[in-house]
């Protein structure tokens, strides 16, 4: 196992940057949607849009918005929007409105139990009236049934899908940076290790509509900022693993593709970590649509999160094969309550292989923090003057007297003899260090360190106001089981995608960058 400390969020971090440069147009026009919640009216985060016909899907985003592109081919197509917890919606495409933004009301799937049997588990679970018994399952060993069940649930024979990726940066509601890619994955399957599939680019672009900054994207590792060259960093995180691109350094975190390899705090090895790590809640079933799921509740244990973290989420199994629907991670900073990461993967059958799971999306994102160049206010030094039996240090703001009275942080030097620091005088933004100067020495010397120096509101000397950053990353899967014929191919390396080849190939394209903002309710 690996050790936990508050300086151990294993959080896995690309070192490259993104650039400003929009690589081509895109002019294709779009159907827009939006999904809500029947009952509170509010948006539906990550829900699943398939094109029935056509056999491809789209995820909306965050905030429950999606866009479809405007095909001649999709007219006799039926639209099927599903996500867990709700009863799926069908929809005619030649409905649909190219004008206005479609609005989708998703229905609670209403709790009808059936009865099912769990083998080695517990006996027969009867219906809704006697649902209590459901909690009488071991949350624990059906986790473990699940995770031992990997290979039976997941592709372990060669397979290929087409996703959409994106990363942007958010600070409070606003998007920032924003870069997007259509990716084209050969995955060797669920035997192998993740690193040797082969990715391909099909489409890249900078999204020149939002706002893009200077922010530069390498991170530090350690905890504190370095203000001589200053990078990205998380607080009390351990950053591994600094190399690849965007896309392997997300993928990196799925404990369900790589669950005998570490992922992340406090998931680490899915296989070995998971269940000694955490605490787990009483099973409660949930639909989707006609789809019964056991959702289990967890929580990090005490021990691990030393009271500096709080760690949480969800999982959902289903209960007849084992297999991993969902998994929700969230890592809350226990004395802000501000969240450090958060983590969503959901996998799920398709027209192609109702036998076997494949990816539906992935989204990652994480606190950062920057130094922020542009504050001229920070705490400072503005004049030096050494006299002959003192040294003055004029500062910008008023001084805190405790941080400047310990006479070890002054050396001083009267041709090569140590002279003694007699007294510390503090004056609102002046101090003073009076040393022993009986004599008229030629040459005085001062060794002098400021870097515990605070002014009176405990800001440290030199040190510029930090702002606070959420980095996302996301993959969501537009097509199973592709038969994309390439003209001309390269595939994926270390490079960041921007500085990655573009793969031609034959036919027509299919697939669209669905853009996270945009698209708001009619009704605002």
């Amino acid at each position: 196992m690996i050790p936990i400390t508050t300086k151990h969020i294993l959080i896995v971090i690309l070192i490259y940057f993104t650039i400003s440069v929009n690589l081509f147009g895109q002019s294709t026009v779009y159907i827009q949607g939006k999904v809500f919640d029947s009952k509170t009216q509010l948006p539906i985060p990550f829900s699943f849009i398939t094109l029935n016909q056509n056999k491809l899907g789209i995820i909306a985003n965050e905030e429950g918005d999606f866009k479809i592109n405007i095909n001649p081919k999709f007219l006799s197509d039926t639209l099927k929007i599903s996500c867990i917890g709700y009863d799926q919606k069908l929809i005619k495409y030649s409905e649909l409105s190219a004008k206005n933004v479609n609005n989708f009301y998703l229905n609670p799937a209403v709790i009808q139990l059936k009865e099912v049997q769990i083998s080695g588990l517990n006996n027969k679970n009867n219906t809704r009236n006697n649902s209590n018994r459901y909690k009488k399952i071991n949350a624990k060993k059906l986790i473990k049934k699940a995770i031992e069940n990997i290979p039976n649930n997941y592709a372990i024979t060669p397979f290929s899908h087409v996703s959409y990726y994106r990363d942007y940066q958010k600070k409070d509601k606003e998007y920032l940076n924003l870069n997007e890619a259509i990716i084209h994955t050969y995955d060797n399957g669920f035997t192998t290790d993740d690193v040797l599939n082969d990715f391909r680019l099909l489409n890249y672009k900078t999204d020149s509509s939002f706002v893009r900054n200077n922010l530069f994207l390498l991170y530090d590792t350690i905890d504190a900022p370095n203000y001589e060259n200053p990078n990205k960093f998380i607080p009390n995180a351990y950053l591994p693993n600094q190399g690849g691109n965007e896309l392997f350094i997300l993928l990196a975190h799925d404990p369900i593709r790589n669950y005998k390899s570490n992922s992340f705090s406090f998931i680490n090895v899915f296989s070995k970590n998971f269940l000694e790590n955490h605490n787990f809640s009483k099973i409660e079933p949930v639909y989707n649509n006609d789809l019964l799921l056991f959702k289990i509740k967890f929580t990090t244990k005490p021990y691990i999160e030393r009271g500096l973290v709080t760690a949480s989420g969800e999982i959902f199994i289903q209960p007849k094969d084992y297999s991993i629907h969902k998994i929700s991670y969230t890592c809350l900073n226990s004395t802000t309550n501000k969240e450090i990461f958060n983590f969503k993967i959901e996998y799920g059958y398709t027209q192609q292989t109702h036998s076997t799971m494949r990816l539906k999306y992935l989204s990652f994102n994480n606190l950062f923090n920057v130094i922020d160049e542009k504050d001229s206010l920070y705490f400072k030094i503005l004049k030096r003057e050494v006299h002959n039996s003192y040294v003055e240090f004029k500062m910008n703001k008023l001084v805190d007297e405790n941080s400047v009275n310990n006479k070890d942080f002054y050396v001083f030097l009267g041709d090569g003899n140590r002279l003694k620091t007699e007294s510390i005088l503090v004056k609102d933004s002046t101090v003073v260090i009076n040393f022993n100067n009986k004599k008229n020495y030629i040459e005085i010397e001062c060794s002098i360190n400021t870097s515990n120096f605070k002014d009176i509101d405990g800001n440290r000397i030199n040190q510029k106001k930090l702002l606070e950053y959420y980095q996302y990353r996301e993959l969501f899967v537009q097509e199973y089981n592709d038969k994309i014929q390439f003209k001309d191919s390269c595939y994926l390396g270390n490079n960041p995608l921007f500085n990655s080849c573009i793969s031609k190939f034959s036919g027509e394209n299919n697939y669209w960058m669905n853009t996270p903002v945009g698209i708001k309710d009619e009704k605002d």
